[in-house]
């Protein structure tokens, strides 16, 4: 038989694994067998959801079964992730999450419907986002030293903004605070554009951001570009450097993974995560994503799973340093 190449043949494997016979075999259903559900835990247009439906578009193609992109953004990505650990767990509905629903909000937010290290499998992370510390040109900061040597020298007198408290963008900015040994005001915002647009207008000194709502305004000019988050110098901006080239070790940004409900049968979720890698090797797709500021990965569950953990433990030490909680 030729199979398509992503095609996962879950069922089989099992039954093959059991010693079930060919005849058996050949009466179980193929999976998918019919469309799979992606909840993604932001908003349309965001990062996660181009990966959605990205990534989910070139699969679909392959298992010859729609994929289907629903957004729940609300609430942090609490909704999306309270609708698929209470769906079946059979691979049908999966969760498309980034690490402020999986690792953020547990760490600040009391009662929670859910209990992410138990109710969720994770099946592979699917890209990450690095930020971009910008500042309004007329503040004069032409790079990370100036602003930080102008933030000691006048304590009390910089704020940020961010997309939220508790998002990825505040504790990346409480996290440089730290590294670097200044203070600044907290400003957040319901959601990055609205904090960028004050930014923009010098109402607010600076900003963490995903680097590709921020390019055109630093191309334009209307924007100085600082520094980048990740732990290295991002291919949108080459000559912006790292923060870590003036603060070692530092690394924040945001990733997006796909999930699923546990108890989702192991073989389901290997072959999910094999198809989704593969999908993201793909090389148009990967420029694609490059292209929107996005770092496509697909390194798989035992590795996507470590770095779960590692970030879990980080952000619970940094919310408990700087006193987070929201009720």
């Amino acid at each position: 038989m030729n199979l398509p190449r992503f095609l996962s043949r879950t069922v089989w494997a099992l039954l093959a694994a059991s010693g079930v016979s060919g005849a058996a075999m050949a009466q179980q259903p193929e999976f998918p067998a019919r469309s799979v559900k992606l909840v993604v835990a932001n908003g349309p247009g965001s990062a996660p959801d181009l990966l959605a439906r990205q990534v989910g578009n070139l699969v679909s193609r392959e298992w010859k079964q729609a994929v289907v992109v629903e957004n729940k953004g609300a609430a942090g990505g609490v909704s999306a992730v309270d609708a698929v650990v209470k769906s079946p767990a059979d691979g049908y509905t999966l969760l498309v999450g980034g690490d402020s629903a999986i690792t953020i909000m547990p760490n600040v937010q009391r009662n929670l419907p859910y209990d992410v290290k138990n109710d969720l499998v994770p099946v592979t992370k699917l890209g990450q986002s690095d930020f971009v510390l910008v500042a309004n040109p007329r503040k004069g900061f032409r790079n990370l030293q100036e602003f930080v040597s102008f933030a000691k020298s006048h304590p009390g007198q910089i704020n940020y903004a961010s997309s939220g408290t508790g998002g990825a963008q505040h504790l990346a900015m409480e996290q440089l605070k730290q590294r670097a040994g200044f203070f600044a005001t907290h400003i957040p915002y319901r959601g990055g554009p609205q904090g960028l647009q004050d930014v923009l207008a010098g109402q607010v000194d600076v900003m963490l951001i995903a680097v590709a709502p921020a390019l055109p305004q630093i191309q334009s000019g209307k924007l100085t570009a600082l520094a980048v988050s990740g732990v290295r110098r991002h291919p949108l901006l080459p000559q912006v450097p790292t923060v870590a080239e003036s603060y070692k070790g530092y690394e924040a940004g945001a990733w997006f993974g796909l999930f699923a409900p546990k108890g989702t049968p192991a073989a389901v979720v290997q072959s999910l995560a094999r198809d989704a890698d593969r999908a993201l090797k793909d090389p148009e797709l990967r420029q694609a994503l490059l292209q929107q500021g996005i770092t496509p990965v697909g390194e798989g569950q035992q590795v996507f799973a470590k770095q779960i953990r590692s970030d879990d433990v980080r952000v619970a030490q940094l919310v408990r340093s700087i006193g987070l909680s929201i009720e």
